[in-house]
């Protein structure tokens, strides 16, 4: 598949990501709403969760890539690097908006729900802070693209194991 193609799947996978962490927050941050340690487990599960999605999408791509010898290093951080153009258009719109309801914000906090909990706290530094999730994703996508070498060996060598166990097995039945 193309890198295109791939960032392309990428956003799908964010935009999806973020409605669900988004109306999950709401019940799972109501329920002890003035226990700031709970507010702080919950919005990093949150972000831990989102992250995990993202290595599993980026790295099973990867996986199926060096089946099919189409593996390219870089390809994991171009891909995150156009994940992130929605994100940074929202951002500099954000930015260039100054007016009493910024949408282009209340957008780009939407987008980026999972790090909600880090927005609220920072609130004086928004939309500033929010930059470095953007630039978060494509080192994550690039990191678990560059995984998928490691796992898939990984993979392979736990099947020739069991290969070797049955016939190791099927000896001793004899």
């Amino acid at each position: 598949m193309g890198v295109g193609k791939l960032g392309l799947r990428l956003i799908g996978t964010h935009a999806l990501m973020s409605i669900v962490e988004f109306f999950l927050m709401m019940p799972l941050m109501g329920l002890w709403e003035n226990n700031q340690i709970y507010q702080w487990l919950i919005g990093l599960l949150l972000v831990i969760f989102f992250w995990l999605i993202i290595y599993s999408d980026v790295n099973y791509t990867s996986q199926n890539e060096l089946k099919r010898n189409l593996f390219w290093k870089p390809k994991g951080f171009i891909i995150g690097l156009i994940a992130s153009i929605p994100a940074l258009v929202l951002f500099i719109l954000a930015i260039m908006i100054q007016a009493d309801i910024n949408y282009a914000e209340i957008a780009l906090r939407i987008w980026l729900s999972p790090y909600t909990k880090f927005f609220v706290t920072f609130q004086d530094k928004m939309p500033y802070i929010a930059i470095i999730p953007i630039f978060i994703l494509p080192v994550l996508t690039g990191l678990s693209y560059l995984d998928g070498p490691r796992k898939r060996k990984k993979i392979l060598d736990a099947i020739k194991e069991a290969d070797a166990q049955r016939t190791e097995k099927s000896k001793v039945d004899r």
